[in-house]
């Protein structure tokens, strides 16, 4: 497994304010988008698979953005997501957004496994704790 995902999309005009300039609710829904297809490639089940199978959730229940350089429309943006943390039911993700190599925004993600029967955490399964901790590992030594 790679030390980090990527992921890139162009800015829309549905990402942008009046004056064409990425709207920062859209730049989270951006990271979201990534974060969902980082879920399926390193814990290998789909979000519709842990929601509607498994009844699993995995909210975001902390988020801290910073906003570099304001990004237009038509830019593609690269997203790099990396593991920072792994905890009992959590796991602490970093975006880091660039837009032909230049930094456009950060935004550093709390996400927690959720019992969505229960509304409450849920410790990572072991294989997927396993391969967390992987990436994490992977990313450290980089």
């Amino acid at each position: 497994m790679s030390r980090s995902f990527t992921f890139s999309a162009p800015l829309r005009f549905a990402h942008c304010d009046a004056a064409g300039i990425g709207y920062y609710p859209r730049y989270l829904e951006l990271c979201d988008a990534a974060i969902e297809d980082w879920t399926e490639f390193v814990l290998r089940t789909s979000r519709r698979a842990m929601h509607c199978e498994l009844q699993l959730a995995l909210p975001t229940v902390q988020m801290n953005a910073t906003f570099v350089r304001p990004a237009r429309l038509g830019d593609w943006l690269d997203f790099e997501l990396t593991v920072e943390n792994v905890g009992r039911s959590s796991v602490a993700l970093l975006a880091n957004v660039t837009s032909l190599g230049e930094a456009r925004f950060r935004v550093q993600f709390v996400q927690v496994l959720t019992c969505m029967t229960r509304m409450r955490p849920k410790p990572w399964p072991e294989n997927w704790r396993g391969r967390l901790e992987a990436v994490l590992n992977k990313e450290k030594q980089a």
